[in-house]
């Protein structure tokens, strides 16, 4: 027996309706109440009738079969839809992270451009990652219009310091958190986390940060005291010493030999573009790791707790460090991890990929919304259309008609939660030579504060 053998004719018209999402109005509100209080005339039913069918009949004659998006009310362009319409959406639903599958030429860079434009202005803080291109430099003269000095950063001028303490933080508490964060970087064996922490620790005694000190021991004094260690276990030391001098001899004392960096904190505060094509893949996931652990332990440490989102970092072609293979050689991803603890915290990720092989599989679990560009396969376009429901209609018509600055996408938030087409304008190409190498380390004057060997 069919489960719907109980049903008549208008309530199976009824129940295409609720998928077709036609009681929109307050006409149509009324409406669909009335018939599930069993209140039925001939006016309800031809009210019904003209609205399902209608709907029905502009799906048939419509250039996709996406439903048009019920996204008229919000505080963000989200983007347009084929016929011009504008989508809008809530800022605040970013918090929640963004996915965007897209592959080379597909527009994924132009659309998290775009995004970056309307969202900066309404936070505090915003980190524009590139971590394979120079893109997002090419914003700075458009942030100016809007009144925003976007500052630009390559890879070799950032100066931190890893084990400078989060405002707010305990050092004995951070001492754990970094030591975990630098096993899972380096890659090493999890008895190395406990020789991490007890030199680090005993590096804070010396260095009087236990009792309020602010002159940080650095990595070079990290490397030192664990040579000097004898009775550490041979094969944590020996694995701790060969990997340290690795990323020590690849990002040099300009980069990691200050006991006091910039402060963290800080730059969240700032609009910024981080430059770090050329930094060696460990040296990016150290910066990477570095930026969102220290900001997200003092947000803790400082009782921040489901704000509105006032951080928004977006990464751009971030396919290797959101790998399968990353996260499986290192044990577990600590940006993986990192992103289902930030956004009860205000931060709010945008990551875009080239490909859904080889991706996390948490990740499209922890991004609530969903983008999907031009790909390269059908295989492409059936595994990303599963992450937001697309049937298999959709997916064909996505493969074949999908064009350069065209994107399907479902948002993370609100009563529409249907997979829907729209397109988003093409950010004016800036030649990005215009911005010049000595006007972006201008630009970081304002907040170095740090203090080297």
């Amino acid at each position: 027996m069919n489960r719907n053998d109980h049903l008549s004719d208008l309530d199976k018209l009824v129940i295409e309706g609720d998928k077709l999402q036609v009681w929109w109005g307050r006409d149509g509100r009324k409406i669909r109440y009335l018939y599930s209080k069993g209140i039925i005339d001939c006016f309800i039913i031809d009210f019904i009738r003209d609205r399902v069918n209608g709907a029905k009949r502009q799906l048939a004659f419509s250039e996709t079969p996406f439903l048009l998006p019920r996204l008229n009310n919000g505080n963000f362009p989200f983007g347009k839809t084929l016929n011009d319409s504008g989508i809008l959406t809530e800022i605040q639903w970013f918090n929640a992270h963004t996915l965007m599958v897209s592959g080379t030429g597909g527009g994924k860079s132009n659309r998290s451009q775009y995004h970056a434009i309307l969202i900066a202005p309404k936070v505090k803080g915003c980190w524009l990652i590139d971590i394979r291109k120079a893109e997002y430099r090419k914003l700075r003269p458009i942030f100016k219009q809007i009144g925003i000095d976007l500052k630009v950063i390559r890879g070799r001028n950032i100066q931190i310091n890893p084990l400078q303490v989060p405002s707010g933080v305990q050092p004995i508490d951070y001492a754990s958190v970094i030591s975990d964060t630098l096993v899972r970087v380096l890659n090493l064996p999890p008895r190395s986390s406990i020789l991490f922490r007890t030199t680090i620790i005993h590096l804070y005694a010396k260095y009087n940060i236990l009792n309020g000190g602010q002159d940080y021991p650095h990595f070079f004094h990290l490397y030192d005291a664990i040579k000097e260690n004898r009775d550490a276990n041979p094969q944590a030391r020996q694995a701790a010493l060969d990997n340290l001098e690795v990323l020590l001899i690849s990002l040099g004392p300009q980069m990691l030999g200050y006991h006091k960096g910039w402060d963290i904190q800080e730059l969240a505060r700032q609009h910024i573009v981080f430059e770090l094509a050329c930094l060696p893949d460990v040296g990016k996931d150290l910066i990477l790791t570095t930026l969102l652990t220290s900001e997200f332990k003092s947000r803790i440490a400082r009782g921040i707790s489901n704000p509105k989102m006032d951080l928004w970092i977006s990464f751009d072609e971030g396919q290797r460090i959101f790998s399968k293979k990353y996260e499986s050689s290192n044990f577990d991803n600590p940006l993986i991890d990192l992103m289902g603890l930030v956004r009860g915290t205000g931060i709010g990720l945008d990551v875009s990929v080239l490909s859904t092989i080889d991706l996390s599989p948490l990740l499209p679990s922890l991004t609530s919304t969903k983008i999907i560009g031009r790909c390269g396969s059908i295989t492409e376009y059936a595994a990303a259309g599963r992450f937001i429901g697309m049937n298999d209609e959709q997916i064909e018509w996505a493969a074949h008609h999908l064009v350069p600055g065209m994107f399907i996408g479902q948002v993370g938030e609100g009563n529409w939660r249907y997979p829907f087409v729209f397109k988003v304008p093409f950010i004016q190409d800036i030649n990005s030579s215009t911005v010049k190498e000595d006007e972006t380390v201008k630009t970081t004057r304002k907040f170095v504060t740090s203090k080297i060997i």
